[in-house]
């Protein structure tokens, strides 16, 4: 069969037009092109020149370029694709180049951003004054002509602190312009002498380069100055004398800048100055000739400002009053009258004082002369009086004195500070009786004791010096009378009465050291006994210690006595471990002697008793166990006694026997031993077992172990050796495990068989097993049946104990199929749903496997234990066979199907048929055209074509039992 021409006409149209759409738009491809310019972002400084070059993508081999720009350009060099230009003398801030091709007929541009910078030309701070701490200024940086203002960056520096940095990153402007950048500060005194800088950076990276300029240093000057100077001088100054005069200011910074200028009477002064910390000193010495006042001027400038201080200085004249006597010498209880005057015109005031030690104020007045009368006295004798006359200058008071001695005569008196009423003298000293008399004139003085004595003459002193004398002193207006008495003073001495040479004490009382020294001053005794002094003032509760030579010293100021005194303690009965041991060691059968003795004055005696019984020490003997035990021992004298137990402790080698260490032992493995083996001795014994060449210290809380044998015990202390042989026997209590015992069996039904269950232990332990539920034991090999599997629990006993352990005994055995069962009456009929149930009993799990005829409705669930099938037909017609199996065998069992047609069923079928020839004819042309197209195009899959003779299965690797079929369709 062939197509019709019209199935062809619309198929050549599309491809027409497919190879039409594909040739434009290759050709839409190759005109595709860019263009470029290099560099995109050129910087160039103002009045200088720029390359730039121009390319393109396109291919065409004319296609040409140009540079469209408003500036000076030359078209240095070209090529394919591409062209270079020059463009010269930049001036316009803002610029527009655009490079441009035209390719196949299209015209393509890209514009050139041009920045024009222009490099500051000036960075300069303005003037900064000399700054005042606490007030704020102004630092002020400009820079001039700069350009593009975006790219500015301008920094403030005090030393390397950045104080302010400013950039201008919102200045779009492209023309150059002066920048002022300021920043303010408040001055510090930190901030003097330190410099400020300005620095600009102009930064055109990445297209460009960076330019920094900065401006030169300035040095800031700060200065503080908030005080006044001041004056520090007398308001007043006497014709021609000087005075120091001192202008200071404090609180200045910096110091040492501070100037000053000092005049007095409008005449300019030499000065020196000094600096301490904030403050600044000026002085300077000051006179003048003439009287009256004179103007003393302090100026100091620092910085900007300056200040001046004036003070008011009185010049005075004022000489010195006179001073008249009448009489200059009188008696005693005498008139004597003092004038005062002065040649000064206006005194505030004249007075008379005496000068003594308490300056007495004797009359005062403001008229001219002063005159005053005193009675005189002894004390006015040699006595100062001073006229004082007081002058006021401006507010301040002058003082101007002159004075004069006064002479009074008395008769003699003698006092304590002149003739004192004690002497103390030294015994052999050369001394002379200094008593003297106070009168005007001076008196002559002498002194008797029992007869005169010139005492005018230095003597030797001796003890016949000491008494009392009487003193009398005489001059022209009388005399006087005093009794003196004088001390005679002599060195330590040390004599048998007041110290004796031997002293006894008794240990435990309360004794002083008796020894008492002669001698004026009472001397005072020290007593040294081993390098250590001896209080000898003090009651001391007397020890052993005490006894011994003491080294007796007295002394006072006039010399020193020395003296050997021997203490004798006497004591009580001591005994001691260094005297009398408290522990005493022996070794049976060797000789000893026991020695006890005690301490004490007089030598005590020692009696030593045990058990009653009176042993003497110091005896020999030969030494048996016997005298091992506790003594009490007793030493005495006059002064008491003193009793000590003594313990004696006699050792021997070791011995062992039946009872200590039996010869047998049974132990029981893992219990604590309970093996003991010890032995007699002193010392106590080492026990040591040996087995197998490892040793087991019984002494040091240590056992055996649990290991039968022989072990060789050795018992040794210092004296000796012992040695034993011992047997120890070692029983276990019952173990299972799964080597003798296993958790788990398997048995296999109609075998025989017996619960193989043993266990470890000594004495052999006995075993039984019962079933969970069940009374029976279970210990004979018996035939076994699938009743046998279940849980059975072992005991295990022997003497020590009873071992459990649960054993799980499973029993398999071979399939046995019980049922195989149709769930429908047979036959079956045509169309109808129907199951087959194969149930099989076996251990391990059974597993199924049918032998049916084929058929495509059939279906497997249940663990392949059930066959379902759906909508029965012919096929479905046969033996079914089931087969049980594991791993122990199988077993099989088979049914017989029979699925017939229903009488209604066959009418349809007839109808079907007729029905079926009619529309075979119809189709025949449809057949085939398909047939013929199947030359073509291959093979097809036909369905619904299951009684065609035509039909073949298309799946030959299994049999054909499916409902696809396959029609094969050759060429013609």
């Amino acid at each position: 069969m062939k197509l019709p021409k019209q199935l062809f006409l619309p198929s050549c149209s599309l491809l027409l037009l497919l190879l039409f759409l594909f040739l434009q738009h290759t050709v839409a491809e190759q005109h595709v092109f860019d263009v470029t310019v290099l560099p995109e972002n050129p910087v160039v400084v103002r009045g200088g020149s720029l390359w730039l070059n121009c390319s393109t993508s396109c291919r065409q081999a004319d296609a040409k370029g140009d540079l469209e720009t408003s500036l000076i350009k030359e078209r240095r060099d070209n090529g394919t694709g591409w062209a270079a230009f020059q463009l010269m003398n930049i001036t316009e801030w803002v610029s527009a180049a655009e490079c441009s091709f035209s390719c196949y007929g299209e015209h393509k541009s890209v514009p050139a951003n041009i920045v024009v910078y222009q490099i500051p030309q000036q960075v300069v701070w303005e003037p900064v004054p000399m700054m005042k701490v606490g007030r704020v200024y102004n630092l002020t940086c400009r820079v001039a002509d700069v350009a593009p203002l975006r790219n500015l960056t301008v920094t403030l520096l005090k030393g390397k602190e950045k104080l302010h940095v400013e950039t201008f990153e919102d200045h779009n402007a492209p023309e150059a312009r002066e920048v002022v950048v300021t920043h303010s500060i408040t001055a510090q005194e930190k901030d003097h002498h330190v410099e400020v800088g300005c620095h600009t950076a102009l930064d055109l990276r990445p297209e460009g380069p960076l330019f920094e300029k900065a401006s030169l240093s300035k040095v800031l000057e700060v200065y503080d100055f908030r005080a006044e100077p001041q004056i520090h001088t007398l308001h007043f100054l006497e014709v021609n004398s000087t005075i120091i005069v001192q202008c200071d200011v404090v609180g200045v910074f910096p110091a040492e800048e501070a100037l000053f200028e000092m005049t007095f009477a409008e005449e300019r002064l030499k000065f020196s100055t000094s600096v301490l910390g904030d403050t600044v000193k000026a002085q300077v010495p000051i006179s003048s000739l003439s009287t009256g006042n004179h103007k003393f001027c302090c100026t100091v400038s620092l910085g900007s400002e300056t200040k001046s201080v004036v003070e008011t200085v009185h010049v005075y004249s004022f000489l010195e009053p006179s001073l008249e006597v009448y009489p200059s010498q009188t008696l005693v209880n005498n008139p004597v009258t003092f004038v005062c005057n002065t040649s000064a015109t206006q005194p505030l005031s004249i007075s008379l004082q005496s000068q003594n030690a308490f300056g007495k104020n004797l009359a005062t007045s403001k008229h001219l002369p002063l005159q005053f009368t005193l009675i005189a006295q002894k004390e006015d004798n040699g006595k100062e009086f001073v006229c004082e006359a007081e002058l006021i200058i401006g507010g301040d008071i002058i003082i101007k004195r002159t004075s004069t001695n006064l002479t009074v005569f008395y008769v003699p008196e003698m006092n304590g500070s002149t003739c004192p009423s004690d002497y103390t003298w030294v015994e052999g000293t050369r001394q002379s009786l200094q008593c003297m008399a106070e009168g005007n004139p001076e008196p002559s003085v002498t002194c008797i004791k029992d007869i005169t004595r010139n005492m005018q003459r230095e003597e030797l002193v001796n003890r016949s010096h000491a008494g009392i004398y009487n003193c009398t002193a005489i001059n022209e207006f009388g005399s006087s009378t005093k009794a003196v008495t004088i001390h005679v003073e002599y060195g330590a001495e040390l004599n048998e009465s007041g110290c004796p040479n031997n002293q006894t004490w008794l240990e435990g009382s309360l004794q002083k050291l008796s020894c008492q020294a002669d001698g004026i001053p009472i001397p005072e005794v020290s007593c040294v006994k081993d390098g250590k002094v001896f209080d000898v003032q003090k009651v001391q509760n007397i020890t052993q210690s005490y006894a011994g030579t003491y080294e007796c010293n007295a002394t006072n100021v006039h010399g020193s006595s020395s003296k050997t005194v021997t203490i004798k303690v006497e004591y009580e009965p001591d005994m001691d471990n260094s005297s009398c041991p408290y522990n005493w060691t022996w070794i049976v059968e060797t000789e000893q002697m026991f020695t006890c003795f005690a301490w004490g004055d007089p030598e005590p005696t020692v009696e030593c008793t045990k058990n009653g019984t009176s042993y003497t020490p110091g005896i020999l003997q030969i030494v048996t166990r016997e005298y091992a035990g506790t003594y009490l021992c007793t030493a005495t004298n006059k002064h008491g006694s003193s009793s000590r137990t003594v313990n004696i402790q006699v050792e021997y080698k070791p011995e062992m026997d039946e009872s200590s260490c039996p010869s047998n032992w049974t132990l029981v493995e893992a219990e604590l031993p309970n093996f003991a083996c010890t032995a007699e001795g002193v010392p106590p014994p080492e026990i040591v077992c040996t087995k197998d060449g490892l040793s087991y210290h019984l002494t040091q809380g240590k056992g055996i172990p649990a290991y039968s044998g022989v072990f060789w015990c050795n018992a040794t202390n210092r004296h000796g050796t012992v040695t034993k042989a011992v047997i120890v026997a070692v029983e276990t209590r019952p173990q299972m495990d799964d080597s003798n015992c296993p958790s788990n069996q398997t048995w296999l039904e109609g075998t025989l068989h017996s619960l193989s269950c043993e266990a470890n232990g000594t004495p052999t332990p006995v075993v039984f097993c019962t079933k969970e539920g069940a009374t029976e034991e279970l210990y004979r090999e018996r035939n076994i049946s699938r009743n046998d599997s279940g849980i059975y629990q072992c005991k295990a006993t022997n003497g020590h104990g009873t071992e459990k352990k649960m054993v799980n005994v499973q029993v398999e055995y071979r399939p046995v199929i019980s049922t195989l069962a149709v769930n429908v009456s047979l036959p079956i009929r045509r169309g109808e749903n129907f199951t087959i149930a194969c149930h099989a009993d076996g251990y391990p799990a059974v597993n199924y496997t049918w032998k049916v005829p084929p058929a495509p409705n059939l279906n497997y669930v249940e663990n392949n234990s059930t066959l379902t099938v759906v909508g029965a037909h012919r096929q479905n017609s046969g033996v079914y066979k089931c087969t049980a199996s594991n791993k122990h065998g199988q077993q099989h069992s088979q049914v017989e199907i029979h699925v017939e047609d229903h009488w209604l069923y066959i009418i349809v079928v007839i109808a079907i048929a007729g029905a079926t020839m009619l529309v075979l004819g119809g189709m025949a042309g449809v057949i085939y055209y398909l047939k013929s197209t199947a030359c073509k195009k291959g093979e097809y899959n036909v369905r619904d074509a299951e009684n065609s003779t035509e039909a073949t299965c298309l799946n030959r690797e299994r049999p054909c039992d499916g409902d696809i079929y396959g029609i094969q369709l050759t060429r013609t």
